[in-house]
């Protein structure tokens, strides 16, 4: 597009683009028409004059700007003969990619013509690749997202229909244990044992694929005020046999209302208690502190006990699936639990670290920004 109030220039132009091939192109004498041409035409290069009535070449380029259009492809080169620093400056300053001085070299003139549709060619390819690119993102996202919720699915029905047959296994078992146990022998009987023992570690596996595939399906609706200290006292309830067996020591310090979700918090509390109190030095009573910290952007409630602690190699691993330290004869558990924590609490916009030394504790920390 060729914009210049002086007829003889945009004859001369247009008879300079004709001799050089420049076979689609537009011209005015009028710059309040540059904003419809430019709309209309989309063009990929306006060849524009600076001193001009109505709308000078300034006034042009910061509406191209305004209107994103320098942000595209579109290359713009100013030709005048004011070519002063000022002027030099305020073209750039608006947005200009070339300037050239009036009356110009024709060679010269093709040269920055060529170099600057180059650039814009090189933009417009850019982008398709760009756009391609963002579609095959897309897809594949879309891909992935459909095969997690057919595995997500896959895990909770072959779940929850394993544990009727697993039921009925163990209740036949007890029975069997029941009727005939006085004329089983000791190895009969450890068998039964052994067989009733896997059943049930079968079962806790079972309900904790269960509730890590409901995590991600979880419906959390808007934050609400949550009192952590009820959330406690209603652990020490549902808990008090476990904390009793334990002889455990729990404190816990006065801990701010936070905006969380109840439910999914309750778990996560009640995950790490029970890995504190399980995972303890044989014949320890186990000690847990419940306390917050609070900086600017966040509140954070650590959970510190005495336990066996995790080494610094071992610390990233915990909060990965099925992920276990010790042997099923040492500690109990399926290796879910953590994973279960660490998504619940990213389901509600937080996160779950660990600071630990292997024989001297742990300290979870939740993190839930203000």
């Amino acid at each position: 597009m060729i914009v210049d109030d002086q007829l003889a220039n945009t004859n001369l132009l247009e008879s300079f683009l004709k001799i050089n091939g420049y076979v689609n192109y537009t011209t005015t004498n009028d710059s309040r028409e540059v904003p419809q041409l430019v709309e209309a035409n989309q063009p990929d290069l306006i060849l524009l004059d600076i001193m001009m009535p109505h709308l000078s070449g300034i006034d042009i380029l910061r509406w191209l700007r305004e209107k994103l259009y320098l942000d595209g492809p579109l290359r713009v080169m100013v030709l005048t003969a004011d070519v002063t620093k000022e002027t030099l400056k305020e073209v750039l300053k608006e947005g200009a990619h070339d300037m050239l001085r009036k009356p110009f070299d024709f060679i010269e003139l093709e040269l920055r013509l060529h170099n600057l549709l180059h650039t814009n060619w090189m933009i417009k390819q850019l982008n398709d690749q760009s756009t391609h690119l963002s579609f095959l993102v897309d897809q594949r996202t879309a891909e992935i997202t459909q095969k997690n919720e057919e595995l997500e699915q896959f895990i909770y029905v072959a779940s929850h229909d394993t544990q009727e047959p697993l039921r009925m296994i163990t209740g036949f078992l007890q029975l069997l244990e029941k009727k005939y146990g006085e004329k089983l022998d000791d190895k009969g009987k450890e068998y039964i044992h052994f067989a009733i023992d896997g059943a049930h570690r079968m079962k806790m596996l079972i309900k904790d694929m269960l509730d890590f595939s409901r995590a991600d399906r979880l419906n959390l609706g808007e934050p609400e005020e949550v009192e952590i200290s009820d959330i406690i006292d209603d652990l020490k309830i549902s808990l008090s046999r476990l904390l009793q067996e334990t002889n455990t020591e729990l404190t816990v310090e006065r801990i701010p209302t936070i905006n969380a979700f109840s439910a999914p918090l309750r778990q996560v509390l009640q995950n790490l208690l029970v890995n504190a109190i399980n995972y303890q030095p044989k014949g320890q009573v186990p000690c847990i502190q419940i306390y917050s910290n609070e900086t600017e952007s966040e509140i954070v409630i650590c959970v510190k006990d005495n336990g066996i602690g995790i080494s610094k190699e071992n610390q990233k691993k915990i909060f990965d699936m099925f992920t276990r330290l010790h042997r099923k004869e040492e500690y109990a558990g399926s290796g879910i639990g953590l994973s279960i924590s660490k998504k619940l609490m990213e389901k509600m916009g937080g996160s779950i670290s660990i600071d630990s030394e292997l024989g001297k504790g742990s300290v979870f920390s939740l993190h839930f920004p203000k």
